[in-house]
């Protein structure tokens, strides 16, 4: 048995909208990988004696946290994209990339080009760095192949890192990420090779838990998004949906209706879309580093939308949609201080955002994302005074512990 006690603040995660309840002078007990109890030191080292191999661990000075759960990242890639960042610098827009055949496109090749083995320890490396930020649960989409047999690999990367990585990794087939070069004029017949090929052989292997789908005009169609998901529902695989980013385009409303675990971006939602996404359950997944990385914070209406979610209630998620293109960004607790400073979202919301709420839009809500009994003993403690102190500190993440499955796997 584990316990940490002394904890001056644990933020069990319970309470998800605009706080979290916070018990001080706090104790958690873990016993192999579940969550015991939590509550006052006093009390539960009465309730939990000391006995030979037991473990404690003083976090006088120090809150915990529940470990983060990251649902929106592309990091199973080849390549990069830092020469492209210079042209965003001097104006060249994202949508303009790539019209270009660059932006996407030019992952996609180097993505082709290179081995099975090249892609897992790449990304094997970057989700230890994920890990030593503290983010212990970790979705991760294909979508850099767009052939049967890119697609294909990238899949069993992601295969391959469950089984070894320290997180717990939900994978998602997205297929239709865009409509490949080698196809401009036949996106019909993409489309098909994505409903009547890929999907039912990624359903039959197992290879992943969700199908999402890009819907913009840079991506598909409402039609299309549709179409995609039928199948996918069919071979019962549940969707989630890239909406709304570049303009809207219909995807909030194709998702809501095939009831979507989340529609990730939400830069152009309407009204219309928030009551459909609110009556279908699905989570709204907001990725504030591709503001940041694309310096379109000044020109977004995100934050007029992050408000109406709020007063409709509707679960808002941050991720950090790791990629190569729009969003070079691994950690957490930065997306929590973008989410605090570019929508005013309370930071009790924003660790909801980080925690709870991405638990529940990968329907792992009852496993993690909080900390309570019963639950996966996933936390973090953060050498940090209070809840506070700690989410007013921009980019700093000062981890002494992170604890995953109630093993320390970081120790900093």
């Amino acid at each position: 048995m584990l316990t940490i006690a002394h904890i001056a603040e644990l933020a069990t995660g319970r309470a998800r909208e605009v706080g979290t309840e916070i018990i001080r002078d706090a104790a958690v007990v873990v016993d192999g990988e579940k969550i015991v109890a939590n509550g006052k030191t006093s009390q539960l080292l009465k309730r939990f004696p000391k006995r030979k191999g037991d473990k404690e661990i003083d976090a006088t000075g120090k809150i915990v946290i529940p470990g983060f759960v990251d649902c929106h990242t592309h990091l199973v890639f080849a390549g990069s994209r830092a020469e492209e960042y210079r042209d965003k610098i001097r104006g060249v827009s994202y949508a303009a990339l790539h019209k270009k055949g660059r932006g996407i496109h030019s992952t996609v090749a180097a993505t082709r080009r290179a081995s099975e083995e090249e892609l897992f320890a790449s990304a094997k490396k970057t989700l230890d760095e994920m890990l030593r930020l503290g983010t212990t649960t970790v979705e991760i989409k294909s979508g850099y192949g767009l052939t049967l047999g890119d697609e294909l690999k990238i899949l069993s990367v992601i295969r391959r890192l469950k089984k070894t990585a320290k997180q717990d990794i939900v994978a998602t087939f997205l297929g239709a990420h865009t409509v490949p070069r080698e196809y401009k004029g036949k996106r019909g017949a993409y489309v098909d090779l994505v409903v009547d090929t890929m999907l039912p052989r990624v359903a039959k292997e197992g290879l992943a838990e969700y199908v999402d789908v890009f819907c913009d005009p840079l991506g598909f169609t409402a039609k299309e998004t549709g179409k995609i998901f039928a199948r996918a529902r069919a071979l019962g695989l549940p969707v989630r949906v890239h909406g709304e980013q570049t303009a809207h385009g219909g995807g909030a409303a194709a998702g809501a209706k095939f009831h979507a675990a989340s529609v990730d971006h939400c830069d152009h939602l309407r009204d219309g879309d928030i009551a459909l996404m609110k009556r279908s359950g699905t989570t709204a997944v907001i990725l504030p580093g591709v503001l940041l990385h694309t310096m379109e914070w000044q020109n977004t209406a995100l934050p007029a939308v992050v408000k109406k979610l709020r007063a409709a209630r509707v679960p808002i998620a941050l991720a950090t949609d790791y990629n190569p293109g729009s969003s070079p960004l691994l950690s957490m607790k930065l997306v929590m201080d973008l989410g605090m400073r570019f929508f005013r979202m309370e930071g009790g919301e924003c660790l909801a955002g980080a925690t709870g709420h991405p638990a529940v839009a990968l329907g792992l809500g009852k496993r993690v994302g909080s900390i309570e009994a019963g639950k996966q003993a996933d936390l973090l403690v953060i050498d940090a005074p209070s809840v506070a102190e700690y989410l007013y500190r921009i980019g700093e993440s000062p981890i002494a512990l992170v604890v995953k499955k109630g093993a320390v796997v970081i120790k900093n």
